[in-house]
């Protein structure tokens, strides 16, 4: 595992190098499209990550964050399938982890365990969620409705915020990244009842 390497691309190799495995793996509708993938990178918002694995690509990591030392959304981590289930996604993950541990945290979103359209959908998000708890991800206390799909998110803190902070900062990148009116169209946080 030592052999496991994070390489930051531009976005041209991007293009070149890991769209193709982007289209594979995420289906349509979780995709965010290449124009603003570009538009994010061009204004130094997003960072993207190949994970190598002596020295061959078999995954990558799509980071955003808009402001020095602040929170970064895990937007997209993707192990290539041949190299699944190998415990390298934990380790890409667990150097990011420690790159970025002078920032605020790292937030994701997970979709909603049990909201599936069948067993094995919900399987693999109960997976997903396993995965990032294990690495040390924390849920948090709501939900966020993101263009039509419920999700519960995660945090991997460095530091102690209150989640109205931690809310505040994460939709300033959404906003950041696709435009403040369409997160306020396309955003709603779903505070859970004590």
């Amino acid at each position: 595992m030592e052999d496991i390497k994070l390489k930051d691309i531009g976005i041209d190799e991007f293009k070149k190098d890991v769209y193709s495995y982007y289209l594979e793996i995420f289906p349509e509708d979780k995709r965010k499209p290449i124009e603003l993938l570009h538009s994010s990178y061009e204004k130094h918002y997003t960072r993207i990550i190949e994970i190598l694995y002596e020295n061959e690509v078999i995954g990558f990591m799509i980071l955003n964050k808009v402001k020095d030392k602040g929170y970064a959304v895990l937007d997209y981590l993707a192990i290539l399938p041949q190299y699944r289930n190998s415990k390298f996604g934990t380790k890409a993950l667990q150097i990011l982890l420690e790159q970025e541990k002078e920032n605020s945290g790292i937030f994701i979103e997970i979709e909603k365990v049990g909201l599936g359209k069948d067993t094995e959908e919900n399987l693999l998000r109960e997976k997903r969620k396993q995965f990032y708890e294990k690495v040390g991800f924390k849920k948090l206390n709501f939900d966020l409705f993101l263009f039509h799909v419920i999700y519960t998110p995660y945090l991997f803190s460095n530091i102690k915020n209150d989640e109205t902070m931690i809310i505040r900062e994460i939709l300033n990148i959404y906003e950041a990244i696709s435009g403040k009116e369409r997160i306020e169209q396309n955003c709603k946080i779903i505070k859970k009842l004590k």
